[in-house]
């Protein structure tokens, strides 16, 4: 993409369209075979408790108010105050009473879950914001979670916001458990981040941030889906290679820790031709079967590739595919796929939107045809007296990306050309799409 094709220069673009393959012939069904290496013995390594810089997790936090107030309060004064349990968790055993102090601008939390509210040393909190707002923000709170190992701290923000008398809780997650992994003969950071909704101390629902062990050190931005921060699935294509991901609570060293335990597995290839340029991350996930009735776009593509009557892919991820900067050729584990790409152009990050579908039989090669080189696109509409520019950033087979994470409106300019030069008439910005 040229500079003169457009006024910005972006690092990663994203496709939103709907992503087919073309030439795959009969696709394979996604089941394990023999074919392939034999699985090699499982590694095993320590995810250990890490703090961030940044968020790589929301949740809306369920709320239980009441009235009555706790067996001991501090002094709250007059002002309005919201009083509760945060439920955390699938069990009570993780549920944090609270009373939000609203006119002073206080958090107080019952750590030790004992309904008294003044005996926490480390549980009265300041809003980062001030008193007296409807939305206060109460940053690294460290919530203490009893598990059968020991206690799990774990570092949140608190987003308190009472919007047309309705109370809402937010909690952001600012840690993970990372180990380095060695992996098809590439380092690995593999960070798991718990849910706050499902069982603390548990992998459970949890997601999965892997990248190359050098990236380590760079932000990740869940705001704008990340293929760095992924959905946890119990197996992944890593390095090449298939492998199976169990994790597991653990002590060692007096710590509490995760355990992964990871094993390759073998798996049937199938070859994917890539012809698009410039992909930086190309994300595949293999969804298990399901029924081809009721649902007219698996329908349609059964029907596409001949396996009309035959299973489509169901809603249910079971292997996740994970590939870098790849080449011209690839070879991958045979099935259905829902796909994610990101581009990469310069130095900016980004992140891409759900693509489409896929499908990698064992007997002929499936064509991945997007990508770029991209170009900067303006369709120009007359309204009246005014123009309406709408800005589109195509790919090489017309198919349209969006820009992702802070970015500035598209400029133009307006120029009437002339034998002593192109005269200027008119420039601005406007709003992308």
């Amino acid at each position: 993409m040229s500079d003169r094709q457009g006024w910005i220069k972006p690092a990663f673009f994203v496709l939103f369209g709907l992503l087919w393959s073309s030439g795959a012939g009969a696709a394979t069904d996604a089941q394990d075979s023999s074919a392939g290496a034999s699985a090699t013995p499982a590694q095993s390594v320590f995810l250990e408790y890490r703090e961030l810089p940044y968020s790589v997790g929301s949740w809306t936090i369920p709320v239980t108010l009441q009235s009555a107030p706790f067996k001991k309060e501090p002094d709250l004064g007059q002002g309005k105050v919201y009083r509760g349990t945060l439920k955390f968790g699938d069990s009570t055993r993780a549920f944090v009473p609270f009373v939000w102090d609203q006119a002073r601008g206080k958090l107080h939390l019952d750590l030790n879950r004992n309904q008294d509210l003044t005996d926490d040393a480390d549980g009265v909190f300041a809003s980062m914001g001030g008193p007296d707002n409807s939305f206060q923000n109460f940053g690294r709170v460290h919530l203490p979670f009893k598990t059968p190992l020991g206690t799990e701290r774990v570092a949140v923000d608190l987003f308190f916001n009472d919007f047309r008398a309705t109370l809402s809780v937010t909690a952001m997650a600012y840690y993970c458990w990372e180990a380095k992994v060695t992996q098809g003969g590439q380092e690995w950071q593999v960070a798991l981040v718990e849910s706050l909704l499902g069982k603390i101390g548990s992998a459970d629902n949890g997601s999965l941030i892997i990248r190359p062990w050098a990236d380590r050190g760079k932000a990740i931005d869940v705001q704008y889906g990340s293929l760095d921060f992924l959905p946890l699935t119990a197996d992944v294509f890593l390095g090449q290679r298939a492998c199976h991901l169990d994790f597991a609570l653990a002590q060692q060293d007096n710590k509490l820790k995760y355990k992964l335990n990871l094993a390759e597995r073998p798996e049937q290839l199938g070859e994917l031709k890539i012809t698009g340029q410039h992909i930086h991350r190309l994300v595949l996930t293999r969804m298990s079967p399901g029924p081809a009735s009721g649902d007219a776009a698996q329908a349609a593509f059964a029907k596409r590739y001949g396996v009309a009557g035959r299973a489509v892919p169901a809603r249910t991820p079971s292997l996740r595919v994970i590939l870098d900067s790849p080449g011209p050729v690839v070879r991958i584990p045979v099935g259905f796929y829902l796909c994610q790409l990101s581009l990469k152009e310069g130095a900016v990050e980004a992140v891409p939107l759900h693509a489409g579908l896929l499908a990698v039989s064992a007997t002929n090669a499936a064509t991945l045809a997007f990508g770029g080189p991209l170009t900067n696109s303006v369709a120009v509409a007359r309204r009246g007296r005014s123009l309406a520019l709408s800005y589109q950033l195509l790919g090489a087979q017309g198919e349209a990306y969006q820009l992702q994470g802070p970015r500035k409106e598209p400029e133009f300019a307006v120029y009437r050309p002339g034998k002593s030069g192109d005269k200027k008439l008119a420039s601005g910005r406007f709003q992308f799409g």
